[in-house]
């Protein structure tokens, strides 16, 4: 077996990179894999069971399959895929695969795709699986048990061992197939189920669908008869209509060029009328522009204002830092004169002790010149002990050394413990400073975080203000857009209002008869009238052109008291000549409605004295005129009703056509009666309009100034909030100032408190010193003592000259030591003088360091102020302007209203031009609307004949021509054609679709039966494949499992070196659902539950069990990851060398720490990571290597 990998990292924590990495073992040969903690030894078990197809992100130790690609670490970039290729020798055929070696490829991108391979051909995951299903190396197998995974075996449920066990039978394949099979069968089971559905419903449609299609056939044969009597009778009556129409052409174009002349003139009226109406609404849009520039302009003032405010503000912190910065270096100069006065003063005392210390040396040598006089002296006495005194007076001079050592020791211990305890108090003040600062930094920290806090709560607010502010903005913006429109359209209502108001009181559009009648009526000539029907009704729009066709001329009649007021009236007219009027006396007018029923009658509206509202007193008026006229939908609702009550009432369609009573129709075009009804209920609609239209120019105009003030607020609001964003950055400033001033002297504290440590340290040292010497000279004293007195005894002086010379020495030497005690006393001093000179200067150092920092921080906050001054004063130069601009504005503003008064002057002597010319205009008009009602008519009945030809037959007039026969007797061809319509109608509902849906159905249900007996066989099958499939498992499991509990037995007993253990189904009615008990009973213990076994127990009680499955169905290669880890040595051994009973069959790959396997293996491999992230193997060969215990 091989396994190699390109960049794969299992690794996740230690992020490794297995790179290239080969491991190749022989036939029986045991691999060990042995390398210190985190080096990837697991990662080589991760990488195969990965390219064996394992899915479980969690099983490889990752949060994600993407986790198995190396991330990088800091000197290698990240990866883009991994790859592993695991090679096995096929020479035994264990894998069902025509190959001596097999070659498994997996590769993951870090895109999520992924690509696996077998010799390298592309395939997919599942053909992986199932190649190495049953052989003990799939991803459920046991070939490889990875680290603390050993123990589950025995820990698992009952019902949780049996995939290994399975997998051990051979029946995992066999399940798989079972499994895919009893799928196939659950969609075989559904698809018949549909099946039957569908073909029940088929079956219910097919003999329907057969009378249906034999229906069809008759009528589509009766419809060609028709269609060719039809159009021969349609062909004859167009050539009819076409010359009624040629004649009527003539006549309206002598008409029309009349009329066309005097309403090109209204209409150029009208249109300089529009004009000047768009101009005069430009105008005013102009100037609602203008305003909002200015309010705009005013707005960017109001921010330019703040502007100043904010850099003002700015200008003052800065300067109150500058001040602060000043102090501080006036401090430090004040600071720096004192250490420097504090300086000389120890100077002069350092020249002082140098003094006293050449002038104690020079006592001492006069003083040793003496002692060596006064030894000559002795020379002379007694040259028998010139020897002696000689040694005698360099003991005295000795020990007079030693002596002055001691007392100087002991006076420098005295000096030194009091600098010590200096020092250390020094340091502990220093200490205490220190810890001062540090919960003064803690302060000034927290209170720059709550300032943090504070900020971000007044940006969220200043951003939740702004937002509210725009929204509201917006809001007026739209408010005051939407009130300007309002009040343009009610301008535009009060105009137009103005203008048919105009035409109302002008009585345009009734005769000069009306008018003339109504003038004296309101003049109080004539008396008893009450007006014209126009002016008497009001109707909704959407019956006016209805009610208007339906009254026709009658809506300019007069309605009167009665006949005498209609007499007068006459009288009056023949008087003046004015013409002719009908009158409608309420006396004598009694209009009847109609008797029949119509509201059933589908497009029916109502009979047309229902839809118009008059005063009571009118009812006789109106039934008159309207009570037998009814009013439809439309033309075919019209005709419907016609024919049902056999023509005997007129009926009105909504768009203005009509059927006159006794058949006649009449259509087209609209034409309306001069538009007075229309323009006495648009007169009323407009009026509505505009004060509905007022209402809401009033709420709109409430909720602007509501806006305007919320708007407002916000605004305050919103400069409330930047002020306090400005004081807290103001504060910030201050406490980042003060942040660094903390940690300046703090710095400064930590160098004094070091110095102040190795100053301890340093007389620590000198006093241990000291002592030591101190006491190395007491000791050299005592001995130098006791030989003085062996040689004073034994020399040959005189007693009494021998004390004089005895004592003089003492004394000498005692002065010496003195003298010697005072310099030593003196050179300590001095040294403390020069220490406490240089940690004064290292002070005054540190001083000068902060006066240059406080110069640069003074220069920046200076720059800042220039910067801020230099805004202040654009921002000035921009107010300036801004007030010229809104001069500017406002007399744009008065030049705009001066144009728009001189266009509406204007437009008012165009309006009564207008009038005019209408007047002019009614004269040509209603000659030329008979004329084209009578053409419409005509045209309409042409066009119904050709639409009815194009919708039923797709037919045009050229083609229908072609067909249409010779025709003698018209009355004879509508009777034949008429008799077809008859059988064609009596056939009923008839569905055309029917026989193609008949075929289509018939076919279907034939294809449906055969596809219904397909799946019932299919089904049958796979219930046999099943039942065989599981006869098949039960019985393989069976037997494999009574193989596996024997060899389980020999191999427990063999390996726990006697004992009992067997393995239990625990349901041997269903060998493939029941779980699997593993009892197991130690060399002279009674255990009841495998929870009571030690941890090395236990994953030895696993080991045997998984040996015993080995020998039952030995897998090609296992990885066996610290399965050992929790046995003692002895077991460990037993364990290795138990390995070797299946090297036979199964190749070994061992990771390890104990000695016990790794010297039973035949090759070790060394995991190392020399480089951070990257594992690398090293091999060695042990049968190569000489025996330890070999002679």
């Amino acid at each position: 077996m091989k396994i190699t990998t390109e960049d794969i990292q299992v690794g996740f924590h230690a992020r490794q990179i297995l790179k290239g990495i080969s491991i190749e073992s022989k036939d029986k040969e045991l691999v060990g894999i042995i390398g210190p903690n985190g080096s990837g030894k697991s990662n080589i078990g991760d990488a195969v069971r990965w390219v064996l197809g394992e899915q479980s992100s969690k099983t490889l130790r990752g949060a994600k399959m993407e986790d198995v690609i190396f991330a990088g670490t800091q000197t290698r970039k990240p990866m883009g895929f991994a790859q592993v290729t695991l090679e096995i020798v096929n020479d035994r055929g264990i894998l069902p695969i025509d190959a001596e070696e097999v070659a498994v490829t997996r590769k993951l991108f870090r895109s999520g795709e992924s690509e696996y391979m077998i010799n390298g051909k592309s395939c997919r995951l599942k053909d992986i699986c199932e190649l190495f299903m049953d052989t003990g190396m799939g991803r459920d197998g046991y070939s490889i048990i990875g680290q603390g995974r050993i123990a589950e075996i025995v820990s698992q449920k009952s019902g949780e061992r049996r995939d290994i066990f399975e997998e051990a039978a051979g029946i995992s394949k066999f399940r798989y197939k079972k499994a895919e099979a009893e799928r196939r069968l659950s969609s075989a089971e559904e698809n018949l189920l549909r099946l039957k559905d569908i073909v029940t419903a088929l079956e219910a449609r097919v003999e329907p669908l057969r009378i249906q299609s034999e229906k069809a056939a008759k009528f589509i044969d009766l419809s060609e008869q028709k269609k060719a009597l039809e159009i021969t009778v349609w062909v004859r009556q167009l050539s009819d209509l076409k010359t009624v129409l040629n004649e009527l052409e003539e006549k309206i174009l002598i008409s029309t060029s009349e009329y066309d002349n005097t309403e090109a003139d209204i209409e150029r009226t009208e249109q300089r009328m529009q004009e000047l109406t768009r101009d005069m609404q430009d105008s005013q849009l102009k100037i609602e522009e203008l305003r909002q520039k200015i309010h705009s302009m005013e707005q960017a003032n109001t921010a330019l204002h703040s502007e100043i405010a904010v850099c003002e503000n700015e200008i003052r912190h800065c300067e109150e830092n500058i001040a602060e910065y000043d102090r501080r270096r006036e401090d430090a100069k004040s600071s720096d004169a004192e250490t420097a006065a504090e300086i000389e003063e120890k100077l002069s005392l350092i020249r002082k002790a140098e003094d006293d210390i050449k002038s104690a040396r020079l006592s001492c040598d006069e003083t040793e010149k003496e002692l060596s006089q006064l030894l000559t002296e002795q020379e002379s006495a007694d040259k028998q002990a010139e020897k002696e005194s000689a040694e005698l007076n360099a003991l005295y001079i000795t020990r007079s050394k030693y002596t002055a050592a001691i007392e100087s020791s002991k006076n420098g211990r005295g000096d030194m413990e009091r600098q010590l305890e200096l020092a250390e108090n020094q340091s502990a003040a220093l200490t205490e400073s220190l810890t001062a600062l540090e919960n003064e930094k803690k302060e000034v920290e927290s209170g720059n975080s709550l300032l943090d806090e504070k900020k971000v709560e007044q940006e969220n607010r200043l951003a939740g203000l702004e937002r509210l502010y725009k929204n509201k903005a917006e809001k007026f913006s739209d408010s005051e857009k939407r009130l300007n429109e309002t009040n343009l359209r009610i301008r535009e209502i009060e105009q137009k209002l103005n203008f048919l108001t105009g035409l109302e009181n002008s009585m345009e559009g009734f005769n000069n008869a009306v008018r003339q009648v109504l003038r004296a009526s309101q003049q109080k000539r004539l008396r008893g009238i009450f007006g014209s029907v126009a002016q008497l009704i009001t109707v909704e729009n959407r019956y006016s052109t209805a009610i208007e066709t339906a009254l026709g001329a009658a809506l300019q009649n007069i309605v009167v008291e009665n006949e005498e007021a209609a007499k007068r009236c006459i009288a009056f007219l023949k008087e003046t000549r004015a013409g002719r009027a009908t009158f409608l006396p309420l006396t004598s007018v009694r209009g009847n409605r109609l008797s029949e029923r119509l509201e059933g009658n589908d497009g029916f509206v109502a009979l047309a004295a229902d839809l118009v509202r008059f005063e009571p007193q009118f009812t006789g008026i109106v039934n008159s005129l309207l009570g037998r006229i009814a009013i439809a939908e439309d033309i075919d609702s019209a005709t419907v009703i016609a024919k049902r009550f056999g023509y005997k009432f007129r009926i009105v369609t909504l768009d203005g056509q009509v059927i006159n009573a006794g058949g006649s129709f009449t259509g087209g075009s609209t034409v309306k009666s001069a538009g007075v009804l229309t323009r006495k209920t648009e007169i009323d609609e407009l009026s509505s309009q505009k004060d509905d239209l007022a209402d809401a120019a009033a709420q709109l105009k409430s909720d602007r100034d509501r806006l305007k003030a919320e708007a407002d607020k916000y605004k305050f609001d919103i400069e409330d909030a930047r002020d306090k964003l400005r004081n807290i950055s103001s504060d910030r400033i201050r406490f980042e100032s003060e942040i660094k001033r903390i940690d300046s002297v703090y710095g400064q504290t930590l160098n004094q408190i070091k110095s102040a440590e190795e100053q301890t340290e340093i007389i620590r040292n000198r006093l241990e010193k000291t002592d030591s010497d101190a006491a190395e000279a007491e000791k050299r004293l005592g001995s130098i003592n006791e030989q003085i007195e062996a040689k004073e005894s034994s020399a040959g002086i005189s007693s009494e000259k021998k004390n004089e010379i005895h004592s003089r020495r003492n004394e000498l030497s005692e002065k010496i030591s003195a003298l010697k005690i005072r310099e030593t006393e003196l050179i300590k001093d001095k040294e403390n003088l020069s220490e406490a000179v240089k940690r004064i200067e290292e002070q005054r150092r540190a001083l000068g360091d902060d006066s240059a920092k406080l110069v640069i921080m003074t220069e920046e906050q200076n720059r800042i102020i220039e910067e801020k001054r230099r805004q202040i004063e654009e921002a000035n130069k921009k107010l300036s302007g801004a007030d010229e601009e809104i001069k500017k504005i406002n007399a744009g503003i008065s030049d705009t209203r001066s144009e728009s008064r001189e266009k509406e002057a204007e437009t008012t002597q165009l309006r009564r031009k207008s009038r005019e010319l209408s007047d002019s205009k009614e004269k040509f008009a209603a000659e030329k609307t008979r004329l084209e009602e009578r053409r419409a008519n005509v045209q309409n009945s042409c066009d119904d004949i050709l639409r009815s030809m194009e919708e039923q037959y797709e037919l045009y007039l050229s083609e229908a021509e072609k067909m249409a026969k010779p025709v003698e007797d018209l009355n004879k061809v509508q009777r034949e054609l008429n008799d077809i319509k008859q059988k064609i109608r009596s056939l009923g509902n008839v569905n055309v679709a029917a026989i193609e849906e008949y075929k289509e159905v018939s076919e279907q249900y034939e294809f449906m039966s055969g596809q219904l007996n397909d799946v019932e066989d299919s089904k049958k099958k796979l219930e046999n494949i099943i039942s065989e499939l599981t006869e098949t498992m039960k019985k393989q499991f069976a037997e494999n499992f009574a193989l596996i509990n024997e060899n389980f037995k020999s191999i427990f007993t063999e390996l726990f070196g006697g004992g009992k253990a067997e393995l239990v189904l625990t349901d041997p009615e269903d060998v493939l659902e029941s779980g699997i008990e593993i009892n197991v009973a130690p060399p002279g213990k009674v255990i009841k539950s495998l929870s009571l076994l030690s941890g090395g127990e236990q994953a030895f009680v696993a080991i045997a069990l998984y040996f015993a499955i080995l020998k039952i169905k030995p897998a090609p290669f296992c990885i066996l990851d610290e399965i050992e880890a929790a046995l003692d040595d002895v077991n460990v051994t037993r364990y290795a060398k138990y390995l070797r009973h299946f090297t036979d069959t199964t190749q070994f790959i061992t990771v390890t720490h104990r000695r016990g396997t790794m010297e039973e293996a035949d090759v070790m491999y060394g995991v190392t990571m020399q480089q951070k992230g990257v594992s690398k193997l090293l091999k060695m060969d042990q049968k190569n290597l000489p025996d330890e215990n070999a002679e």
